[in-house]
């Protein structure tokens, strides 16, 4: 059986020193939708939903969420910006888009990949989501879907 798991950076969020919250921006909200939109229409079977609590990665994965027809969404304790990966790995779902943050995500997936958090094998952008595939007990970079390839 093929496990397939999806991460997304946040979308791009206002800076901290206009609003400390950071929610998106409006052309983050543009960039998410066309991310979520092109998901959509290729069929990319995304079953749940989860963000760190962040009010930019919320905002993302319910844009995710009602573009992809996902009722529900949940906070996952371990997607912060500087949370432990190896304490992550071990509760991936399969099918399952997780909104987080950098440097978490760079680590994740090099971990997930290689084994270890360093080198970064992939430069995530705002939006973007990245395409896990487990074969055995590897994980292999499956697919990237970049913002700046639907404009």
């Amino acid at each position: 059986m093929t496990h397939r798991v999806y991460f997304s950076q946040h979308g791009l969020a206002i800076d901290k020193t206009e609003n400390p919250q950071r929610p998106l921006s409006p052309a983050g909200v543009k960039q998410t939708q066309s991310v979520a939109k092109q998901l959509l229409a290729s069929g990319i079977p995304v079953s749940r939903i989860f963000h760190s609590g962040k009010l930019r990665a919320t905002q993302t994965a319910e844009i995710f969420a009602s573009n992809l027809n996902i009722a529900q969404i949940s906070t996952h304790a371990h997607l912060s910006p500087d949370d432990d990966v190896s304490l992550f790995a071990d509760t991936l779902e399969n099918h399952a888009l997780y909104v987080g943050h950098l440097p978490h995500l760079e680590k994740l997936v090099s971990y997930l990949v290689s084994g270890e958090t360093a080198p970064c094998i992939l430069k995530f952008q705002n939006s973007a989501v990245l395409c896990l595939e487990k074969t055995g007990l590897q994980y292999f970079i499956h697919w990237y879907l970049t913002p700046d390839l639907l404009e």
